[in-house]
């Protein structure tokens, strides 16, 4: 049995996981419940559990600040939300997985399953460790709402972003173009520790995907697709030193 908890503040939200855990997933044992990050901190300490299923946005901090509170992270994550933006950080949390409210019984059978096989590979191992490898491991991936559906693109696939007043164009190594009703500011938050760096007040470049530098123009950038990117003045320093690190 795996022994977990599930930290969420909407009740019926609660309910519904808990009956379906129960009905498909009947290897999993709740040990509790919580309404907020606070009442999840003392929980998690109270029933040392080894499956935390954890909401993001909740009253007295979201479910990054439970963790961070914690410090050391002895079990598995799988995060469970209304909200699409917040996958790469899971990612970086080393999260079994990131379900989607309302929950997919399939999705949820999966991440599951993907618990046990973490416990299996994780025998006589070091934990610590066992953790970094899967965070190595995992291919970045990032939620791009579109009208009708969610498009989860692998992180380096991106070359570039560019910002268009509450928009953000992404640019693919493919040659997709996708448009997402977000302030290129939100993606630059989530991508600024995944080699990326923004030029300009309206681009995003992905420093993998800078083919050349040129000094014309007070600075501009070629990325892989030919696109020239002009670098703000107060940002070209910065830029150069990442670059030539590189």
């Amino acid at each position: 049995m795996i022994k977990a908890v599930i930290i969420e503040d909407e009740a019926n939200n609660r309910e519904n996981l808990r009956l379906a855990l129960a009905s498909y997933c009947p290897e999993v044992s709740l040990a509790g419940e919580a309404d907020s990050a606070l009442s999840g901190i003392d929980l998690i300490r109270q029933t040392e559990p080894e499956l935390v299923f954890l909401d993001i946005a909740m009253p007295h901090g979201n479910g990054f600040d439970l963790l961070e509170s914690l410090g050391q992270i002895n079990f598995e994550i799988i995060f469970v939300t209304a909200y699409d933006q917040y996958a790469l950080r899971a990612i970086k949390f080393a999260a079994v997985d990131y379900l989607l409210k309302p929950i997919d019984v399939l999705e949820l059978k999966k991440a599951v399953n993907r618990v046990h096989d973490k416990r299996r590979r994780a025998q006589n191992a070091d934990r610590l460790q066992v953790l970094l490898d899967n965070l190595q491991q995992q291919e970045q991936k990032i939620a791009l709402p579109q009208t009708d559906h969610i498009e989860f693109v692998p992180v380096q696939s991106i070359i570039r972003c560019r910002g268009d007043r509450n928009y953000t164009h992404f640019y693919l190594r493919d040659g997709r173009h996708l448009l997402v009703s977000r302030t290129l500011k939100e993606y630059a938050d989530l991508l600024e520790d995944s080699n990326f760096y923004r030029v300009h007040q309206s681009h995003l470049v992905n420093l993998d995907c800078v083919k050349k530098y040129s000094k014309r123009d007070g600075g501009i950038v070629v990325t892989i697709d030919d696109e020239l990117i002009p670098v703000a003045r107060a940002r070209k320093e910065q830029l150069l030193e990442y670059l030539l690190k590189k």
